[in-house]
């Protein structure tokens, strides 16, 4: 039976807890799930909000802080633990776990639903899915840092704001072309069409409730009962109407009963501001994204303008001569055909590149990693990089890092057939883990998670092995932003940066004048990496992986804390 580990301020009955716990118990009633509940007491973090949650309706067990599993302690709270070698963590993969958990053993519970079409509902990760980031950390800070009471005028949470927009927009429908016929050929005649013709939101992501809206709700509900929901309500209709839907639902309101909400003492007299706020879906493939007239493109004179900046400060952008680590031996033969990329299921069109791309992220790997290492493969897909290194190091743990649940499951089976046992599983984006580790790996992480990957390597003063790839997704997120190294954030500005790194994609046509343009942009972006690294004390080494031909992102950057280059 899968465990749920969950984080809870206090020991009574009627028990302090942050909002995650809350809407994962809320999650945990809806589903009348069995899994089995952990609960471990923390102290309540500065500044952050806490609620009321009733335990005495949940069976389960305190944890002391002591008998926390190992691993458990290495990714954040709420987790859930399947075995001794698979782990998830995140809110809305945990909950996604509990509803499926539920329909092992009850396949036609009423829960299914709450998947979504095709079981897909808040499948993406965060830093993919705009919808996703909404539900998982926009709502979840809303809670956590609420503060409605500070002065007699007083602006609502923005997420609010954005969930009452997103409310006023079309339904999102699968197969949209087989519910509206498109006379007209304009980006505009195609939403004004759209949005005549689909009907309009009756819950968050449709017609019926889904995880999605177990999330919101929990969110909306405990700000509505602790505060002066009426006021707020009038300038909030579609939530009105949605809120309304909800507590009709029958299952809903029997949830409601373990959330006992304080409520607050209100000034009367607050008035309460609506924040302007784009109007516009939250789903990634909002409509209005339809041949949008505002889409940037990227112009060559701003090209060379970025281009120049960067050489006007004299920053050096040029690659190392040999490849780190490139002496090491490396031989196919002797390695079993099931941890081949042929044994994993590649396309033979594939497989001679993805060799060549795995020789060369092991081989630094191979001449760094010691007897005992923890090595994690982030965003390791189906495993292809991490189980080849769990048979080439079997006195080192891997840890197969990867958001994507089927791509996990794929990596599982393949450790199962070759009975490798110095594996582990953590179905999680890679900022919710948290363990300690000596070296981390990435190959083809798209955009931004490359430097979250060096972002955690730098962390933990562990070494990185990185093979950037989508240069032109780069973008500010919630965790980081662009330039990353002093010295470039001194000369060039973000928007200048991002022109570069959408240059950098312009790599895939050897006969495009371009492509050797897009080669110095993405050479200049990693040496922006490489510079990052090296105000934290690494020597870094930025090469090319051999045969340059073998991926048209062909960069690799091997960073090491100097402590370690000393030792050896």
């Amino acid at each position: 039976m899968d465990e749920a580990y969950l984080e809870i301020y206090s020991l009574t009955d009627l028990c302090l807890a942050p909002i995650e716990t809350v809407i994962t118990l809320f999650t945990i009633k809806y589903c009348n799930s069995e899994i089995n509940i952990k609960l471990i007491q923390t102290k309540q973090k500065l500044n952050e909000c806490a609620y009321i949650v009733d335990i005495s309706q949940f069976v389960y067990e305190i944890i002391d802080k002591n008998e926390i599993p190992h691993d458990v302690n290495s990714c954040e709270l709420p987790s859930i633990v399947l075995n001794k070698t698979s782990y998830i963590a995140g809110l809305c993969a945990i909950l996604r776990q509990i509803i499926k958990t539920t329909l092992i053993d009850y396949p036609l519970h009423y829960c299914r639903s709450l998947l979504g079409f095709k079981e897909s509902c808040l499948l993406a990760c965060l830093e993919s899915s705009v919808w996703t980031k909404f539900c998982e950390i926009d709502m979840i800070n809303m809670l956590k840092f609420l503060d409605l009471d500070s002065s007699n005028e007083v602006e609502l949470p923005h997420s609010l704001a954005r969930f009452e927009c997103h409310m006023s927009q079309p339904l999102r429908i699968h197969n949209l072309y087989k519910y509206v016929e498109f006379k007209k050929n304009s980006a505009q005649d195609v939403i004004t069409e759209y949005k005549a013709q689909i009907p309009e939101h009756k819950y968050a992501e449709g017609s019926y409730i889904t995880l999605a809206d177990i999330i919101i709700f929990v969110c909306v509900h405990i700000l509505l009962t602790t505060y002066s929901s009426d006021a707020i309500l009038k300038l909030l209709p579609l939530i009105t109407k949605w809120y309304g839907r909800m507590v009709q639902d029958h299952i809903i309101l029997e949830c409601l009963s373990c959330l006992s909400i304080q409520e607050k003492k209100i000034n009367n007299e607050i008035n309460y501001i609506l924040p302007q706020v784009s109007n516009e879906s939250l789903y990634k493939s909002d409509p209005k994204r339809y041949k949008p007239k505002s889409r940037i493109y990227t112009k060559q004179k701003d090209i060379e303008y970025s281009m120049q900046i960067i050489h006007n400060a004299e920053i050096i952008s040029e690659l190392d001569v040999e490849t780190y680590g490139a002496e090491i031996c490396f031989d196919w033969t002797n390695i079993p055909f099931d941890i081949t990329p042929e044994g994993g299921s590649l396309p033979p069109s594939r497989l001679k590149r993805k060799s060549q791309q795995l020789e060369n992220l092991c081989k630094p790997v191979i001449k760094l990693a010691k007897a005992g290492d923890v090595i994690v493969d982030f965003c390791s897909g189906s495993g292809h990089l991490g189980v080849l290194l769990a048979y080439l190091l079997p006195n080192c743990t891997v840890i197969l890092l990867e958001n994507k649940e089927q791509s996990l499951n794929r990596a599982k089976e393949r450790v199962k057939l070759l009975k490798l046992t110095n594996i582990k599983f953590y179905q999680c984006n890679l900022d919710y883990f948290k363990g300690n580790f000596n070296i981390g790996i990435s190959l083809h992480a798209c955009g931004v998670a490359t430097d979250l990957v060096i972002q955690q390597c730098i962390q933990k003063n562990a070494i990185f092995v990185s093979c950037p790839c989508c240069y032109g997704s780069l973008h500010n997120c919630h965790h980081l932003t662009y330039p990353r190294s002093d010295i470039f954030k001194k000369h060039i500005n973000n928007k200048q940066y991002l022109t570069l790194s959408h240059a950098a994609d312009q790599t895939h046509d050897k006969l495009n004048a371009k492509t050797q343009q897009g080669y110095e942009c993405m050479a200049i972006i990693d040496t922006d990496r490489k510079l990052q690294a090296e105000q934290f004390n690494y020597s870094v080494y930025l090469g090319k992986l051999i045969p340059e031909t073998c991926t048209p992102k062909n960069h690799i950057l091997v960073g090491i804390p100097k402590k370690i280059c000393m030792e050896n």
